[in-house]
């Protein structure tokens, strides 16, 4: 079985403090040479271990929406349709757990119509679709950029945080950045494929002149349209049980709740929803018992009732990247959709 050893995990948890630094800067806070931080990198990458994505922030605007939906299917059916939901470009995330509502998906949605069509038609006309429970993304409290590995001890993961943000990229956009319209919508689906993507490798692949790629992306980094994350193959970590939980916490508590949450080990996403049960937690555990200890813990020490929890045994993609069993990223980049002009 594959493996990651401690400078692997160290290399990964530097990325995700700052998964655009340079070689050079990556290298002088960690003590080792930018050659050797390199190659080790492009192995990772190469076999799927762990990735840098750009991933657009969904704010509501520009039309844009988030919604995770649960569908119920017929025995025997889930996998199948999985694999046939991976393909489509606005489910980013797809997980696979032992209950009635067994398909855990995360959609995305460009433009007002899209979501609507995609929850209320879409899912309910495939074959062998028995329901679907759909909550919309209020708002992202917490996501898995936040999350580290834990491969740094606390004054290295400081020094890697001294590195300027983006890799020192600036120059302020004069107005909002859509990052799915021109000129940017290019640079976008580049980084989506590769969060480390430079303005030559942009410049390589939209056929744009170096210094407009610079400009462009210097303009995109600035406007924090994105969100840069580091992944790593959940399978390869030492944290081999994901688990989803429903809560429901008091309207005057979630502030509260949340920020004790952002300091909680293992919790990766907090995401809040409409209705009465308003707070989705996911979570990557050592075990079943260390993953039950924490909802005694939420319940004990927190504002909140758990309604329910899922434990995930197949995560099948994540943000557009087909997964194999360990979950790393040796499928096929799912692009989400350029926008259209909004």
């Amino acid at each position: 079985m594959a493996t990651l050893d401690e400078d692997d995990f160290s290399l990964i948890h530097a990325l995700q403090i700052r998964p655009r630094a340079s070689w050079t800067d990556l290298a002088a806070a960690l003590g080792t040479s930018p050659t050797t931080l390199s190659r080790r990198w492009e192995r990772l990458r190469a076999d799927g271990s762990a990735w840098v994505i750009g991933h657009p922030r969904v704010r509501g605007h520009y039309g844009t929406s988030l919604a995770i939906a649960e569908i119920s299917c017929v025995s025997g059916r889930a996998s199948t349709l999985a694999q046939e939901l991976a393909g489509w470009p606005m489910i980013i995330t797809i997980e696979e757990a032992a209950r009635d509502y067994g398909l855990i998906v995360t959609a995305v949605g460009l433009g007002p119509g899209d979501m609507p069509k995609l929850l209320l038609d879409d899912l309910s006309a495939l074959p062998g679709v028995l329901g679907v429970r759909a909550h919309h993304v209020a708002r992202l409290h917490l996501d898995a950029s936040s999350w580290r590995v834990g491969g740094l001890d606390h004054e290295r993961a400081q020094a890697v945080a001294r590195i300027p943000d983006h890799g020192g990229a600036g120059g302020a956009p004069s107005a909002p950045v859509n990052p799915w319209a021109e000129p940017y919508a290019g640079i976008t689906q580049a980084l989506i494929r590769n969060g480390r993507s430079s303005a030559a490798d942009i410049a390589r692949q939209t056929g744009r002149p170096l210094s407009t790629s610079r400009r462009q992306l210097g303009q995109l980094l600035a406007s924090d349209a994105l969100t840069f994350r580091c992944e790593v193959a959940q399978g390869l970590t030492p944290l081999p049980i994901v688990v989803q939980t429903w809560c429901q916490v008091p309207v005057g508590e979630v502030n509260e709740c949340v920020n004790r949450l952002r300091t909680t080990p293992g919790v990766r996403q907090v995401v809040g929803l409409p209705g009465p049960t308003n707070l989705l937690i996911g979570t990557w555990a050592r075990s079943v018992e260390s993953a039950m200890l924490l909802h005694e813990h939420l319940q004990r020490d927190l504002a909140l009732k758990v309604v329910e929890s899922a434990i995930i045994l197949r995560q099948i993609k994540r943000l557009g990247w087909k997964l194999d069993e360990l979950g790393r990223a040796t499928g096929p980049l799912v692009s989400y959709p350029p926008s259209a002009p909004m």
